[in-house]
């Protein structure tokens, strides 16, 4: 028994089906509804099946949440390891917990899907992981008969004192132009266009987003998903450094977030990057947040960023 309710971007249809979520096999490429972890070392494919009730389940662990002098001390050192390790940019996450009854949670999905139409919302629970519901403005792949757009979302500062962007939000977001625009080159994509890069709003902050287009010639648009993420918005650069100084620090797993989440098929894609999510237990709610650190962070501001980014699902919360 599982849970599973959705709703894309700019669409008002609420998608729920009955069935199960079940770990798709290495190297498999999923028709349906896909979930990942952080690293999509763990895929889960959702089989549809009426006689299936849909049910909430509570994972097994929770996660670590850290004091804010913890989360200062960890992120001064992840500074403090950027130049023997060659690390330009690290995204570094914490958990935020909060009172939240897991009852509420149908009602806290159709309230995100009001408070924010350009998100994609969903609500899954699974045996395998939990209860988790969120609120994601970030496209990973859509692809439709070929055609495939990405975007770049990256650069963040607080919608309520608008500013102008430092030097360091616009080098954070052009490490994820860059990367975007190696992978498709890499993946042999046809006919690449960027758009100019404008802000976006996503409820209590803005960020800095750039369109990417192009058509697909030879691989999946679930292999070039694949290779695309974790993009440096979520992970830094160069990848695999950052990914080595991100798992000494953080104190916390991932799990589902800055995983993938949505629809993958042989014609059709819309695949989301899981941010601005929460997993559910019975009374509390932990909240995953991160914030991209180049040389030039500052680690209070990182802090106060997590926190206005915490505010997407926390002031729904207190709306239900």
């Amino acid at each position: 028994m599982a849970k599973l309710i959705y709703k894309y971007p700019n669409e008002t249809t609420i998608h729920q089906h009955r069935g199960e979520f079940y770990p798709l096999p290495t190297g498999e490429e999923p028709i349906g509804f896909v979930v990942s972890d952080f690293l999509h070392q763990q895929v889960y494919l959702f089989q549809e099946d009426e006689t299936q009730t849909q049910s909430i389940h509570f994972a097994n662990h929770k996660p670590v949440v850290i004091t804010k002098r913890d989360y200062q001390l960890e992120a001064q050192a992840l500074l403090n390891a950027f130049p023997g390790t060659n690390v330009e940019k690290a995204v570094y996450s914490r958990v935020k917990s909060v009172h939240f009854d897991a009852a509420k949670a149908d009602r806290l999905f159709h309230q995100l899907c009001v408070t924010y139409p350009n998100a994609f919302c969903y609500l899954i629970a699974s045996e395998h992981f939990g209860t988790w519901v969120g609120a994601t403005p970030e496209v990973l792949v859509r692809n439709e008969q070929g055609q495939l757009a990405t975007v770049a979302l990256a650069g963040t500062h607080s919608a309520s004192t608008p500013s102008d962007w430092t030097q360091k939000e616009q080098e954070e977001h052009q490490f994820v132009v860059q990367a975007i625009s190696e992978t498709l080159q890499r993946n042999a994509c046809q006919n690449i266009v960027k758009s100019p890069t404008y802000e976006v709003p996503a409820g209590p902050v803005v960020h800095l987003k750039t369109d990417f287009q192009a058509e697909i010639t030879s691989h999946s648009a679930w292999s070039i998903a694949m290779d695309l993420h974790p993009t440096p918005a979520v992970c830094g650069t160069p990848r695999m450094n950052a990914l080595d100084l991100i798992a000494s620090r953080e104190m916390h797993h991932r799990d589902l977030y800055a995983g993938v989440i949505g629809w993958n098929d042989k014609y059709s894609s819309r695949l989301f990057v899981n941010l601005r999510c929460a997993q559910l237990f019975e009374n509390t709610a932990y909240l995953y947040v991160g914030g991209g650190f180049t040389k030039d962070s500052i680690p209070d501001l990182e802090w106060d960023e997590t926190e206005n980014k915490a505010q997407t699902l926390l002031k729904v919360m207190q709306m239900v």
